[in-house]
């Protein structure tokens, strides 16, 4: 058995904002290696590679160095976001021509921006609140909408659009377009214009389920929803998510199904209402350009990958690997033999049946992780995990737990946590680690929980309700004092805790009983550790703080790692390392004792 050395867990090489050029012969995209992001272009045949722009930041929309689009003649316009505000770079030829700053105020912070090239329009999100636009060749910036009490994903759209929603809701529970498309009680995300702006078209769950929905133009059937039981988006977490795209004319859409946090590739035909499976895996920033489908493809087993599809015949596409792996660290076949393909699996209950994923490794060790995800309202679909892996060649088996709240399984299960976090989201892990161990014949000493920020909320409170099913946990930057939460000044998720936590105010008597700092002898015969950055502003340091001082006063172990200049997630390759060193050092303590 090969065991996955830590440098393969470290922070790697990202591809993002993959575009096809017109003409289908080539795809581009933003390549960041968290310090600066080359403008990479790749021919679809899997040959040549040409960098059109290397001078770009890591940052802009999303993880990514900025965005871009093609002009129908083969030009491109890259725009990043860094200390000089906004920065349109024009290229022609393949080669930069102009490069400079636009209008925008660099005190503020922008986000998120679009560009709309058939009218020579910058437009970008000011402050997650006002979306603003801009002339590309000679202008002053305007705004276009500042209304609302929140705004993302600045839209390309012949007058400017975006995503905007209103305190105290977030973008997963009711959003809408800026003008408004939609009706009340619905989440919308990822709206978009065909390139003709002839067609806009948007996802939301105004069903149950986040699907495909098509407005309006003179080519095909005006009004068009992809019904299916299977959601198209993923959780609205971050801004420039792609996982569906218009073809060149809007006849047809390309959408992504998540099944179980399994996800595959799908085009639809609006004149004929057929549909067609093109590729399995999971697939982001999905772009169309005549009969080329581009999209990042990544699975259990799958690095992420630039892939092509030859949509020319539905019935048989033809996929080429345009870029086998975009972190050339994984291309070791060594460690093939240790990546995991999970399986679906439901844990029965009186309210409900709770989904997980099991992953098992090749070599065994007895031993089970019951991870726990973050948000709460995320999912961890399957896609390639290197934190997964590293403990799967060790022998660990895992389970991955979807709790109500938790997105891919439609709007009813996704609001069901509302009022209920810190309580129902622990007793669906708990249902889940009885199954496991009841199903798989694991015991409850040699159980782990595991899980980070809100996971790391839903991994303690397991502990409060019922702490002999566990042996210890680890937890990464855990939410410990919902009294805490509720008090603080984060504009963007703070007017949203009291009605997901159910409560009134930090002196509401449920706050206390869901904050694990509040149950210190809880956790006498359950050791923690647990790491923290001491710059963390989402869920600061402060917490595990009282949490240790609690688990200590109650006669527990609590080793607490302070992680120096690190945020809500640890980026310095030394602090990673060290994670990993310590939780191995602390699981072999914890079951040879």
């Amino acid at each position: 058995m090969s065991v996955l050395p830590i440098q393969l867990c470290l922070p790697g090489i990202e591809i993002t904002d993959v575009l096809v050029r017109p003409g289908g012969q080539w795809v581009s995209g933003v390549v960041s290696d968290g310090a600066s992001a080359v403008l990479r272009m790749w021919a679809v045949d899997g040959g040549a590679v040409v960098d059109l722009y290397s001078d770009g930041p890591s940052r802009g929309r999303g993880l990514s160095g900025g965005v871009h689009v093609w002009s129908d003649d083969g030009d491109v316009v890259y725009v990043t976001t860094d200390a000089r505000g906004i920065v349109e770079i024009t290229l022609r030829n393949d080669a930069a021509v102009q490069e400079r700053s636009l209008a925008f105020d660099v005190s503020r912070s922008w986000s998120t921006p679009a560009i709309d090239y058939m009218n020579l329009r910058v437009f970008a999100i000011a402050d997650w609140k006002e979306l603003w636009g801009c002339d590309i060749t000679d202008g002053d910036p305007y705004v276009v909408h500042g209304d609302s009490d929140f705004a993302i994903d600045a839209i390309s759209g012949v007058d400017g659009s975006c995503i905007v929603w209103n305190r105290p809701n977030m973008a997963w529970t009711q959003s809408a377009t800026y003008p408004e498309r939609v009706a009340d009680g619905v989440a919308v995300q990822q709206a978009r214009f065909s390139r003709n702006k002839e067609c806009f078209g948007f996802i939301d769950d105004s069903t149950g389920v986040a699907n495909v929905h098509i407005l309006g133009d003179q080519i095909v059937d005006p009004n068009i929803s992809i019904i299916d039981h299977c959601e198209h988006g993923a959780p609205t977490w971050g801004p420039g998510q792609r996982t569906w795209c218009f073809n060149t004319d809007g006849t047809r859409v390309a959408y992504t199904r998540n099944e179980g946090g399994f996800s595959s590739l799908w085009v639809y035909d609006r004149a004929t209402t057929s549909r067609h499976r093109i590729g399995q895996g999971v697939h982001g920033c999905v772009s169309w350009e005549n009969e080329t489908l581009a999209a990042i493809r990544t699975g259990a087993r799958t690095p992420p990958q630039v892939v092509t599809y030859n949509v020319s015949n539905l019935l048989q596409p033809e996929r080429t690997i345009t870029r086998t792996v975009a972190d050339p660290r994984w291309t070791q076949d060594e460690f093939d033999d240790e990546l995991v393909e999970p399986t679906v699996h439901r844990a029965p209950g009186a309210e409900v049946s709770v989904p997980y994923r099991l992953y098992r490794p090749h070599s065994p060790n007895g031993l089970l992780i019951v991870w726990v995800h973050g948000g709460p309202n995320d999912q961890w679909q399957v896609t390639f995990r290197p934190r997964l892996t590293y403990w799967l060649s060790r022998g660990y088996t895992i389970a991955v737990v979807d709790h109500r709240g938790t997105t891919g399984h439609g709007r009813q299960f996704l609001m069901a946590l509302e009022g209920h976090w810190g309580d129902m989201d622990a007793t669906d892990t708990l249902q889940v680690i009885r199954h496991v161990q009841t199903t798989q014949g694991f015991l409850p000493e040699s159980t782990v929980l595991m899980g980070g920020s809100a996971g790391g909320l839903t991994a303690l409170n397991c502990i409060v309700k019922d702490a002999p099913l566990v042996a210890g946990a680890v937890l990464q930057y855990p939410v410990v004092d919902l009294a805490e939460i509720l008090r603080g000044d984060d504009p963007f998720e703070t007017p949203y805790m009291p009605t997901l936590i159910g409560a009134t105010g930090p002196d509401d008597p449920v706050v206390a009983q869901r904050s694990p700092h509040m149950h210190g002898p809880a956790f006498a015969n359950t050791p923690l550790l647990v790491f923290h950055g001491d710059s963390d502003h989402s869920v600061p340091l402060v917490h595990s703080q009282r949490l240790h001082e609690a688990v200590v006063a109650g006669g527990g172990q609590m080793q607490l790692e302070v992680m120096a200049g690190e945020g809500h997630g640890f980026k310095n390759p030394a602090n990673v390392t060290a994670e990993y060193r310590i939780t191995e050092e602390f699981l072999n303590r914890l079951f040879t004792a």
